[in-house]
């Protein structure tokens, strides 16, 4: 794991850990919330409803008090009245009272009429609850409340109801009524739903303050990252550059050596070797050595020279760019077979010595390709000299450049592109449509041509 990935993980992670963890502790916090204020509700709602039938039981008892108690006309006709009022009394949409002797009987029920006159002891609702047993147990213990399920006239379907039932223990009645708590359900499933949905929204800020402060972190530790490359390539190219200049210094200085020093030792041997060799004119066994020590001494020079324009050619350094690359032209030309046309402008000295031997480097670099892989037979070479640029365009006719550019295959196009990167300018490779590669390279010019300046391009 690298350091920069290493430095995005402490500064990210905790980042993001502290935010799932304050995400998942307010969703429960919320979720406990919920449950607490359901309860609540509930609870308040129910009360209210027991409230409001204890009323309606207290309305009902006003209207028939005076006829239960007195009976006129007899028990039997005080009943009939008191079931006629009860039939009558009736509240809301689906609130009516009802009344059963204590058998289980129904006497009174103004909504379900098959009911009236028929034993419902056993009567079960959808969960098992002995409905009319349980309400006449909570009437004889003095009033009571009841919950269960039971039809719904207005929904024409079952719904759970909250109902009070009391005894009327003179005539052996008990008679209740009730109200449906399907609405409670639904206020508290209303309720929960905008918890909920405050919830989503809570989690969703928290989740995108955390984004925000991620991406505005990713983007410092990008920035510093970014900052920290650019200052380490600037290094790296300032290093490359000095690597560069040290090893043309080193080469000028060998190729120095080479022609002024080993190549004059050199001739000196030459010069006594033809000596010995016109002494040798008379000496059949002589004659024979002298000449081919002459050979090997020229090849020899010949080598050194060679290595030593190599390393730095001295017309580089003396008439300028454009000569020296005639000359690579030319020279190339005669090793390799290969046709080389060469069209060189003048630089009038707006190049550097380093930016002179960068070029010719490369051209140097791009030669040794087109001989080693292109199997091409000609190569066109150009420097065109602009006001503020110069491009230098190197074209063969062989096979071209493999599609994609194979990497590791060697360090020739890698060092071509930093010691163009080194001053500034840029190499581009590409395929012709003709067949063949094409090399291009722009680099600006250090300062703007002048008519009077005459020195070497």
């Amino acid at each position: 794991m690298t350091f920069k990935t290493k430095l995005m993980l402490i500064t990210l992670l905790p980042l993001v850990t502290v935010s799932l963890l304050i995400g998942v502790a307010s969703y429960y916090q919320a979720q406990q919330l919920i449950e607490a204020e359901t309860k609540s509700v509930e609870q308040r709602v129910l009360e209210a409803k027991r409230t409001e039938i204890r009323n309606y039981i207290s309305l009902a008892l006003t209207s028939i008090q005076e006829i239960y108690e007195k009976e006129p006309g007899g028990r039997d006709a005080a009943q009939a009245a008191v079931k006629r009022i009860l039939n009558d009394m009736t509240f809301d949409v689906d609130g009516y009272f009802f009344v059963y002797s204590l058998d289980g009987t129904n006497i009174v029920h103004p909504k379900l009429d098959y009911l009236v006159g028929n034993n419902w002891w056993d009567l079960q609702d959808p969960n098992g609850d002995y409905v009319i047993r349980n309400l006449i147990r909570e009437a004889k213990k003095g009033g009571g409340f009841h919950r269960y399920v039971w039809h719904k006239p207005s929904a024409g379907q079952v719904e759970e109801k909250l109902a009070y039932a009391i005894l009327l223990d003179k005539w052996g009645w008990m008679m209740g009524t009730g109200l449906y708590t399907d609405d409670i359900a639904g206020e508290i499933s209303s309720m929960n739903k905008d918890f909920e949905r405050s919830i989503r929204q809570t989690v969703i800020a928290i989740f995108a303050i955390t984004l925000v402060a991620i991406m505005i972190a990713g983007t410092l530790i990008i920035g510093v990252r970014f900052s920290e490359q650019r200052f380490a390539d600037g290094k790296l190219k300032e290093l490359t550059k000095r690597i560069v200049d040290i090893q043309e210094q080193e080469r000028k200085r060998v190729s120095t050596e080479l022609h002024d020093s080993i190549s004059q030792l050199l001739v000196s041997i030459r010069y006594g070797l033809e000596m010995i060799q016109t002494e040798a004119a008379d000496h059949p066994v002589l004659k024979p050595q002298a000449d081919k020590c002459l050979t090997i001494l020229d090849g020899t020079l010949a080598e050194v020279r060679r290595i030593s324009r190599d390393l730095r050619p001295s017309i580089l350094d003396d008439i300028g760019l454009a000569a020296a690359l005639v000359s690579l032209g030319k020279e190339f030309e005669m090793q390799s077979g290969i046709k080389v046309n060469v069209s060189a402008d003048r630089s009038h000295s707006r190049l550097s010595d380093g930016a002179k031997t960068a070029l010719y480097r490369v051209v140097q670099e791009a030669m040794t390709n087109v001989a080693r892989h292109s199997a091409a037979d000609q190569v066109d070479i150009r420097l065109a000299v602009g006001l503020t640029t110069l491009t230098l365009t190197i074209e063969d006719n062989g096979r071209g450049l493999p599609v994609p550019l194979a990497t590791g295959a060697g360090l020739g196009i890698p060092n071509m592109r930093e010691r163009m990167e080194s001053h500034n300018g840029y190499l581009q490779l590409s395929n012709m449509t003709k067949g063949g590669t094409r090399i291009e390279v722009t680099m600006p010019l250090e300062k703007q041509y002048t008519p009077h300046s005459n020195q070497a391009a």
